[in-house]
């Protein structure tokens, strides 16, 4: 492996609604929120590394067992698509997979948060794995697998991201990020019910 590629940091996510995917993202997958972020139109620095104009936005990074999870709320510009228009093979980013140690639960608690199946569950297993194409509330294919014997325990033991310097959570601290700059922390406390 490279010496300059640590990892996948993090995986962005696109939602309508900021507070209902935190929540979904919480209660089925247990991440947890350790930075929010906004800015306001007319901000020309982050509209340069996000590759638009005019936007605004408010988000959430999450935190969960080897990787980070960003969800966004665009304000600005209006969305032009819909997610659940997508299907698995066409072009670009299409889903994210979350390896479980029970799929039958996590699919029980993905279905009762708003989730849904794209097609009912085949008895197919390959491999002895448990696998399945879904829809998170907001469209998006999720894949849950479990994989036969250990339950992915190479997985768990992938490196994550071990520390983010001014953006690492700190006890039930936030950080918190306003048009682009580090504004200080948080308390988690204060998020939404």
């Amino acid at each position: 492996m490279s010496s300059l590629i640590c990892g996948i940091h993090h995986i962005g996510i696109v939602v309508p609604d900021l507070e209902a995917g935190r929540k979904f993202y919480q209660d089925v997958f247990d991440f947890t929120v350790i930075g929010v972020d906004d800015w306001d139109e007319g901000n020309t620095e982050v509209n340069k590394y996000v590759g638009m104009d005019e936007s605004s936005a408010r988000s959430y990074m999450l935190q969960g067992a080897n990787t980070y999870l960003e969800i966004w709320q665009y304000l600005t510009p209006p969305t032009e698509v819909d997610p659940s228009d997508y299907v698995a093979s066409d072009r670009g980013y299409r889903h994210i997979c979350f390896l479980v140690t029970d799929f039958d639960a996590v699919l029980e608690k993905f279905l009762a948060a708003g989730g849904s199946l794209i097609k009912p569950l085949g008895s197919g297993r390959p491999g002895g794995a448990k696998i399945h194409y879904c829809r998170d509330p907001f469209g998006n294919i999720i894949e849950l697998l479990e994989m036969p014997g250990r339950a992915g325990s190479r997985i768990r033991n992938l490196p994550g991201v071990e520390e983010e310097g001014v953006f690492a959570p700190q006890g039930d601290q936030l950080y918190a990020l306003m048009d682009g700059e580090f504004i200080g922390t948080k308390d988690a406390a204060d998020l939404p019910e």
